[in-house]
């Protein structure tokens, strides 16, 4: 999986592109953690409750990322910057 790097503070951020910076770390965090349990799950019952959670998880991660680019991409527009996700 992927790591998404750390956050780096940029002054022009809005609170709501920061909050969603936050929470995207937050999910990938956790999304690390249910692959941990997943690996260590013994029982069928609790690995699919392992695989529900990732996948819910990365759907997370997929909506907040979209998020993100669509809010980076309007304060570039808006600074006349390049937008980093893009």
């Amino acid at each position: 999986m992927k790591r998404i790097s750390p956050i780096r503070a940029n002054p022009r951020d809005s609170s709501e592109l920061v909050e969603l910076k936050q929470s995207l770390q937050l999910t990938q965090n956790e999304l690390a953690r249910a692959y941990t349990a997943f690996d260590y799950a013994s029982d069928p019952d609790l690995t699919d409750s392992c695989i529900y959670e990732i996948r819910s998880l990365r759907s997370r991660m997929d909506y907040l990322v979209k998020q993100i680019k669509e809010r980076e991409a309007c304060l570039a527009a808006i600074g006349g910057r390049r937008a980093r996700w893009i």
